[in-house]
């Protein structure tokens, strides 16, 4: 299993679970000599000059990329499941040019609170087609170069649609499209009942994982058992990024730190 942590390349807001803050020359430094594999990246403009500063990089230091994250399109109100055919449009475009940018750096495509929620006045159904459509529409794009769409569980607090790993998993069933899941320890732990279960039952649909503790920050930073979670993805040969989408808190370095420890224990311990 390979590891990595999440980049912005814009200003990061505190409460967003960035670990660190800026694609900058100086955290990727940070980053390699921690001895992490890769990053997940979130984008905004995917035209931008940091957009641009951020791919060098990413191939200069020979990092892997899991995913790249557009959710900043959420905070600028566009959503792939929006009542307004209009909205929906703009996002699909977004998206798509940030499917064009993360073909030249080799990663995926999340769809976590891009999707939005659904309204009181409509049913899930409503939703879930307009969402449907819109996922059709992105893998029309995706297809051109390869790459997996990704679907990311997200926590009732955050959202209301598919919010746990088992309602990812039951859309992805019903609708058969083909879309890979993201799972994400610190909103399974919320949503999920038996987490190693749903681990187990999903794997062959999981294609990246954000792996993070109760308090979202790095495995034995909170009070989940992160080394049982450990042991089960890899006897389950999972392959991908175990990915710390984690708060920096009380900072980026000390995070990052813990969870290189950690990691480092758990290869030892389960070789």
């Amino acid at each position: 299993m390979k590891t990595s942590v999440s980049v912005s390349i814009f200003p990061a807001n505190k409460t967003a679970p960035i670990l660190f803050s800026g694609a900058t020359r100086e955290n990727f430094q940070i980053i390699q000599d921690l001895g992490y594999d890769g990053i997940d990246l979130f984008v905004d403009n995917p035209y931008s000059e940091k957009a641009k500063e951020a791919t060098n990089l990413i191939k200069e230091f020979g990092f892997g990329v899991g995913l790249v994250m557009p959710a900043a399109l959420a905070g600028q109100g566009l959503y792939l499941g929006d009542k307004s055919k209009d909205i929906r449009d703009v996002c699909i475009k977004k998206i798509g040019e940030i499917i064009e940018y993360t073909s030249e750096i080799d990663g995926m495509v999340s769809l976590g609170l891009v999707r939005g929620s659904q309204s009181p006045e409509e049913t899930l159904e409503e939703f879930n087609q307009r969402f449907i459509d819109s996922c059709e529409k992105l893998l029309n794009i995706s297809e051109k170069y390869n790459m997996d769409l990704v679907l990311e569980p997200i926590n009732r607090y955050e959202i209301n649609t598919i919010n746990s790993m088992q309602e990812g998993l039951d859309f992805l069933k019903e609708t058969k499209l083909p879309i890979s899941l993201l799972a994400d320890t610190f909103h399974m732990n919320i949503e999920d009942v038996n987490l190693e279960r749903i681990l187990i039952e999903s794997m062959s649909y999981i294609k990246h994982i954000h792996f993070l503790d109760s308090n979202r920050l790095a495995p034995s930073m909170g009070h989940m058992n992160m080394e049982a979670l450990y042991k089960v993805i890899k006897d389950h040969n999972y392959k991908g990024f175990l990915c710390l989408e984690a708060l920096a808190k009380p900072n980026s370095v000390e995070v990052a730190e813990k969870g290189a420890e950690f990691f480092r224990k758990c290869e030892q311990k389960f070789k």
